[in-house]
């Protein structure tokens, strides 16, 4: 297995373990070795038939980071899961930059969501300080 394949699936058993244990309706943080993310998020309506999910996901990591995945979990009044759906990050992410994402949300009426960055592919590595 290769560096980054093993960086991608620790990061994902990282941000499942991370996510579970988030707190607040519409923020999550997960940390990996080479993708430390925040995310936020609003609903509003994506047609008159159907709402959206959109938000940004904050690349708080030193790496530029592509193909960032998100898994959003449509939670019931109880905190159950009862439906879920996967969506991309548009673009790049820099390091301490943003990107765009927008979701149609599935049609289970939901008390709440949560959303985590579940894989991302690295484009450069952090450039660590030479120790002294």
């Amino acid at each position: 297995m290769n560096v980054s394949v093993a960086r991608v699936v620790v990061a994902v058993i990282g941000l499942f373990i991370a996510g579970m244990a988030a707190a607040g309706p519409a923020r999550g943080q997960t940390a990996a070795p080479c993708g430390r993310f925040r995310v936020e998020w609003n609903l509003g309506v994506l047609s008159p038939t159907a709402d959206k999910l959109e938000g940004f996901v904050y690349n708080e990591s030193r790496c530029l980071v592509t193909d960032v995945r998100i898994h959003v979990v449509a939670m019931n009044a109880e905190g159950r899961p009862i439906a879920e759906t996967l969506g991309w990050v548009y673009g790049d992410i820099a390091s301490g930059a943003r990107g765009y994402f927008v979701l149609p949300l599935p049609e289970a009426a939901a008390a709440d969501y949560r959303v985590d960055v579940v894989s991302f592919d690295e484009v450069s590595a952090a450039r660590l300080a030479p120790s002294p």
